[in-house]
């Protein structure tokens, strides 16, 4: 009789479309930014404590706070600012959360800002510091130097100034959508008048 009953009741939620959701897998799990041009999509498993998916069951997407990420009705983050935050994937009373860390440049400092070489010296590197929001310094970002005039001076190798004729350029150095600039003046070579 107890079987009857069983095979009665899982008849009727078949047939109603209703699927246990007891828990809900998200993957990943947490989710880091460096770029805000950067997207992921997060998938929501809803599960019950059997093991079973509930493959009908669909989630609805929110954002703790909108203002760092947002969040799409399928599941695609795209970051907005500096800032730490969660996606919620909810199915019923059913939650789950997915961190969210978006780590942008916020500024970059490049010593000296004014340099000045001869024609003929070898390639001079500056330094550039990129930093978080909360100061950290981050080491995982490329640097990347433009020059005004490529007479006077070229970038070459892995951020390079290479000294050629005399004379003032300003060399734009980039990290991310982070700008700054130095000045470079290449003085003449008297030993080789």
């Amino acid at each position: 009789m107890a079987l009857r009953i069983a095979a009665g009741l899982w008849l009727v939620l078949a047939l109603t479309g209703c699927e246990q959701v007891d828990f809900i897998e998200l993957s990943p799990s947490t989710i880091d930014f460096k770029q805000l041009n950067n997207e992921k999509f997060v998938e929501a498993k809803c599960m019950a404590r059997t093991g079973v998916r509930a493959v009908k069951a669909q989630v609805t997407w929110s954002s703790k706070d909108p203002s760092i990420a947002t969040v799409t009705p399928k599941g695609l983050v795209k970051p907005m600012k500096s800032g730490t935050t969660e996606i919620i994937a909810k199915y019923g009373d059913v939650e789950a959360r997915s961190t969210v860390n978006v780590i942008l440049v916020e500024r970059i400092e490049v010593e000296p800002k004014v340099v000045t070489l001869k024609e003929g010296d070898s390639a001079y590197h500056p330094t550039v510091k990129a930093y978080a929001a909360d100061g950290r310094l981050l080491t995982d970002r490329q640097v990347t130097l433009s020059t005004k005039d490529k007479a006077v001076a070229q970038i070459v190798g892995g951020g390079d100034i290479l000294p050629l004729d005399p004379g003032s350029t300003q060399i734009d150095v980039q990290v991310d959508a982070v700008k700054s600039s130095l000045q470079v003046t290449v003085e003449a070579d008297k030993a080789k008048k």
